[in-house]
């Protein structure tokens, strides 16, 4: 009787424009990755992101009022380190 193989990795077949592939080699090339991982590590990043932005959180009524009133309170000035932090300005000169 024959086992059956598990496999582990599946292949995806993309199509790119050359333009869009000089981009993500270049990419690939900065940090030290093969185009597949690149892909790969991009890929997995934007589908966390989109499954974190549709999270539902639940609350019992009692949570939900105090959080609508955290959020509905007047806004308070930041602790001085956050503030200073905030008056310095982005090294990249933005």
């Amino acid at each position: 009787m024959a086992t059956a193989t598990i496999r582990k990795e599946t292949p995806v077949s993309m199509r790119f424009r050359d333009d869009d592939l000089a981009i993500i080699d270049r990419g690939a090339d900065l940090l030290g990755l093969s185009r597949t991982e690149f892909m790969r590590r991009a890929a997995l990043q934007e589908a966390q992101t989109a499954i974190l932005n549709e999270s539902v959180i639940r609350l019992s009524p009692d949570a939900y009022g105090a959080f609508l009133r955290a959020i509905s309170a007047p806004v308070s000035a930041p602790p001085p380190k956050a503030a200073e932090r905030l008056r310095r300005k982005a090294p990249w000169g933005v």
